[in-house]
């Protein structure tokens, strides 16, 4: 079960990892600032207290309690050792049998932010264009825009998934496709033999194109057939996956990410950008947090009860949104979404931000505890009936 924000501090303590504390490690708004990172600048206004913050994506339950006592538990005197930190090749080692891979196969970043960007610098340029679903995640398109590379839009079907076919044409000659499986922020996912398909055929008519496979939503995918697309990405040269501690693990603040792919391809993104370096509490954190796998099923269950009761409560009211495999869901109000966002924030609930080019009618709203969103109905009710 998950602490709340005053018993994680409490049970943290003030031993030596008393550094970190709960804001720290959900790390409020960091998928906004990330989005928009050339814009933010790393700042963004502080979220009114009292304010039901439904707006970044981020796991309000926060991280695994194990995760917790092993910060608790660690010695203040190992946070006086090593550069590099002395657990990050045990980091490094975990994270590669999480992913059935070999240490070889892995690049840590301080989220996976980094690796997006590295990516594109790593394989787009003014004349190898970045491919990408419309809308999906949009930190790769604002580095492309800065290295001037050109940025090919492929929009969602009709069931706002990612156009496969539409992506494969696109591909060809690309510096690289970006394929974000599940989509933020359509919130659907394909299945593992769909994506497989389509990365085999782009690499047989484009071998040169590099392909990313963001998962940073997969632990909350519950479509059957969908799932990792590592073994592809250590099968392909130029094929890669990312994953997040920020999502499912509840560690948003702890700026915790990594790629899986052959070597040669994970040496060309980590020589193409600054990763960032991982610090001693951050493995410790990661390891504790990969380990605990009853907790990452419970919190996946969990997020499914949350979102299961939210899309039925839209539904009853007649807005329509696609079957939700993340932690938010994208909701068609059919009013634009910054009449919708303002609206709620006016009575204290804060929703996404504008995805063009659907912000005319849809809106993308993160899942908290099933305490948040029946709170939160509330308000959406009143504001939909308005």
């Amino acid at each position: 079960m998950a602490f709340s924000r005053r018993e994680f501090v409490r049970r943290l303590g003030a031993g030596g990892a008393a550094v970190a504390s709960a804001a720290h490690i959900i790390g409020y708004g960091r998928e906004e600032l990330l989005a928009f990172a050339g814009e933010a600048q790393g700042q963004r206004a502080p979220m009114p207290a009292g304010m039901i913050k439904l707006s970044s994506n981020e796991n309000l339950r926060g991280p695994s309690p194990k995760v917790i006592e092993a910060l608790r538990q660690h010695p203040s005197k190992n946070l006086g050792l090593g550069y590099p930190p002395p657990t990050l090749s045990a980091f490094v080692d975990v994270v590669a049998a999480f992913s059935g891979a070999k240490p070889e196969n892995v690049i840590i970043a301080t989220g996976s932010g980094e690796i997006l960007t590295a990516a594109v610098m790593a394989y787009c340029s003014p004349d190898r264009a970045l491919v990408t679903a419309d809308p999906s995640y949009s930190s790769p398109n604002g580095t492309a825009q800065n290295i001037k590379a050109p940025v090919k839009l492929t929009p969602v079907d009709a069931r706002l998934r990612l156009d496969l076919e539409a992506l494969i044409r696109g591909a060809i000659g690309a510096g690289l496709v970006f394929l974000c499986n599940p989509n933020n922020p359509t919130s659907s996912v394909h299945t593992m033999s769909d994506i497989e398909r389509a990365v085999r055929t782009i690499k047989e008519r484009s071998p040169q194109t590099g392909i990313l496979i963001d998962e940073a939503y997969l632990e909350y995918a519950t479509l059957p057939g969908s799932g990792s697309m590592v073994k592809l990405a250590l099968e392909l040269p130029g094929v890669f996956i990312s994953r997040t501690f920020s999502k499912a693990y509840g560690m948003a603040g702890m700026r915790m990410g990594y790629a899986v792919g052959q070597p040669e391809t994970m040496t060309k993104v980590g020589r193409a950008w600054g990763l960032g370096s991982i610090n001693e509490l951050q493995a410790v954190a990661g390891i504790a947090a990969l380990k605990d796998t009853a907790h990452m099923e419970w919190e996946k269950g969990e997020n499914q009860r949350v979102r299961d009761w939210t899309q039925a409560q839209f539904k009853a009211m007649g807005f329509d949104s696609p079957e939700s495999q993340t932690n938010f869901i994208f909701v068609n109000i059919r009013k634009p979404a910054v009449q919708f966002r303002d609206a709620c924030r006016a009575q204290g609930v804060a929703v996404g931000r504008d995805f063009p080019p659907m912000e005319k009618t849809y809106a993308r709203i993160s899942l908290g505890t099933m305490d948040d969103m029946q709170k939160a109905m509330v308000v959406f009710k009143k504001v939909l009936d308005a």
